[in-house]
């Protein structure tokens, strides 16, 4: 565990700096390497937004690289591709991230531009209301790609009332909606979020802390005071897309948030009922008798909840088919739980993918940032590992019944499918 700007261990180097209540560094040396992967990771989201001005903090991002008080975009783009390295920008529910990989010698430019980036952009009216067309235009696309659309209205379903149940992008209506004198206002709340800046590869650290200090050290913290959601389970959703030849299928529930005791126990849940070849919903959806095209389970992680669940894509004739083994395969996990042999599966799984990740920097910041975002102590692989490991079959299925309920499942889909047939798969799964 970390703590402070202690550092963890010799062999990893990971360190923490707090700069002030609104900065910290999480940083990792790895001096074998050429490069570094750098992130700045800003503590707000779709989740903090207004119903009205849905998909705001999307929009910023986009406007982060259309110009600051110094550089115009066309001069920003030029200075990235110039230094050869990686450079990409995305919205969460609850974050909006810049992410970089570049050769360690680039790392007092690159440092600079981000921050001007962050601390400068104008959000030019123009600018602005071209940006607004092409945010338009990825909606577009999304609502057209039935796999996106079929989470979307998952969802909205599941968190009606709350803003982690509505679109990251916002919707067509709100962004038409959002003028600069708005997202100029919004923009500067952004950038007083509390930030984490994080760091693995070949990097001086010294200098890292250095340049922090000169940008941010002044940085105002304005408090994130999260809602927390209320569920809606057991309700149905339907969009019904006569041209999708396919169902689209999402069933879902409640989770738990990333700092919670069960963090592990769910992973490894969720692994071991859809999350490889081997498991539960693949075995008897796919491989058994090739019902599904495409099954998975999926677990999201919040900062005060969490979502699980799994999604499928078949062929509308075969859902009775599929209800049925679901039904099968629920009810064997209700009365028999998991196999010693498949937890153990599921946890060389998780940690062999968590293992080969560290070969990639990029990865490694990734996992850091979330450490040092959603938990007050950042755990090292090891730390990781070791409680992964520590897992049994029993502490598993002790809480199966919580998690795996069917009634407590709400059901979306996409595809030549309407609500009424929706309700009558969830009746007949529970029936």
């Amino acid at each position: 565990m970390i703590r402070g700007g202690s550092i963890l261990s010799e062999k990893n180097k990971i360190a923490l700096t707090t700069l002030n209540p609104a900065v910290r560094i999480i940083a990792e040396k790895i001096p074998k390497f050429y490069s570094f992967s750098m992130g700045f990771f800003v503590n707000t989201g779709s989740r903090d937004e207004d119903l009205k001005e849905s998909g705001i903090t999307h929009l910023i991002e986009h406007m982060l690289f259309k110009g600051t008080s110094r550089k115009s975009a066309l001069e920003i783009v030029k200075m990235m591709e110039s230094l050869g390295g990686a450079f990409d920008a995305y919205t969460t529910k609850e974050n909006l991230i810049i992410i970089t990989k570049f050769l360690s010698e680039h790392i007092g430019l690159v440092f600079e531009l981000i921050a001007e980036i962050l601390l400068e952009s104008k959000i030019d009216s123009a600018d602005l209301e071209k940006e607004k067309s092409v945010v338009l235009e990825e909606i577009k696309s999304s609502n057209d790609d039935p796999g996106d659309s079929v989470f979307e209205l998952f969802f909205r379903t599941l968190l009606p009332d709350h803003a982690l149940g509505r679109p990251i992008a916002g919707t067509i209506d709100s962004v038409k909606q959002m003028d600069a004198a708005h997202a100029k206002k919004r923009y500067k709340q952004l950038m007083n979020r509390e930030m984490v800046i994080a760091l693995s590869g070949n990097y001086d650290h010294d200098k890292i802390v250095d340049l922090a200090k000169q940008r941010f050290l002044t940085k105002h913290v304005l408090e994130t005071k999260r809602k927390q959601p209320d569920y809606r389970l057991g309700k149905v959703a339907a969009q019904s897309r006569k041209e999708v030849s396919q169902v689209h299928c999402v069933f879902g529930t409640r989770g738990v948030e990333y700092a919670a005791p069960q963090h592990y126990l769910l992973s490894i849940m969720n692994t071991a009922l859809g999350g490889g070849m081997s498991s539960r919903l693949f075995q008897g959806l796919r491989e058994k008798d090739g019902l599904v095209y495409h099954v998975q389970s999926f677990i999201d992680f919040y900062c005060d909840c969490g979502v699980s669940g799994f999604y499928f894509i078949c062929d509308k004739k075969n859902i009775p088919k599929v209800v049925r083994r679901l039904k099968t395969i629920f009810k064997e996990i209700d009365r028999q739980g998991f196999t010693k042999e498949e937890i153990d599966l599921a946890k060389t799984y998780l940690s062999g993918n968590l293992l080969l990740s560290l070969e990639s920097s990029t990865s490694r910041m990734l996992r850091l940032a979330r450490e040092a975002v959603y938990s007050k102590e950042i755990a090292s692989v090891d730390d990781v590992v070791a409680r992964i490991n520590a897992v049994d079959e029993n502490q598993i299925n002790s809480i199966t019944k919580e998690f795996f309920d069917t009634k407590q499942y709400t059901v979306t889909a996409v595809g030549p499918i309407n609500s009424s047939e929706v309700k009558n798969m969830l009746d007949d799964l529970n029936g």
